[in-house]
């Protein structure tokens, strides 16, 4: 929609320009899809601007790509291939279980009862088990590492970047 577009423009334009802790909070209140290529500037801002080390960074990406798969599949199995709208009814349900897992994430009182809720509605709804490469952003959530608004924000910020290959 045009208007969602101007919002979305408009606060990822103030982000851009104060790479600010608020400006972020404000960029991510915009509850959206975000084009893959977000990653690099999610990347910087996490590792220049909140201190957080890369690998945690690149690990916490790989749990916010393991979600947004999650939700995608979740979202194929309530949509039937071929009805009409097809493609628009699968962006609608994928936004809602990304949703239902954001408000996981935000009602977490602790790092380890955030990875926890979100981990095991993730799992539930697909049936698949975290990656690998995920541990270390998980372990640093647990152990105090991060702060948990810090981890909070990986989350949502990486989950909620498409695919390379989906087709936007």
């Amino acid at each position: 929609k045009n208007t969602d577009y101007h919002k979305f423009d408009l606060l990822s334009s103030r982000f851009l320009q104060l790479f600010s802790n608020s400006a972020f909070k404000d960029f991510l209140a915009f509850r959206a899809e975000y084009p893959y290529q977000l990653e690099l500037l999610f990347n910087a801002y996490f590792i220049k601007m909140e201190k957080i080390d890369s690998k945690i960074v690149n690990s916490a990406r790989q749990l916010g790509k393991w979600l947004n798969q999650v939700a995608y599949f979740a979202a194929k199995a309530e949509v039937k291939e071929g009805s009409p709208n097809y493609r628009e009814k699968l962006r609608e349900q994928k936004a809602k279980v990304l949703i239902e897992l954001e408000s996981t994430a935000f009602s977490a009182k602790s790092g380890d009862a955030l990875m926890a809720q979100v981990i095991t509605r993730a799992g539930r709804l697909s049936l698949m088990d975290v990656p690998s490469e995920a541990d270390l952003f998980i372990e640093s959530s647990m152990n105090g590492t991060l702060s948990l608004e810090q981890s909070k924000n990986l989350i949502i910020a990486f989950s909620r970047l498409k695919s390379k290959y989906e087709k936007t």
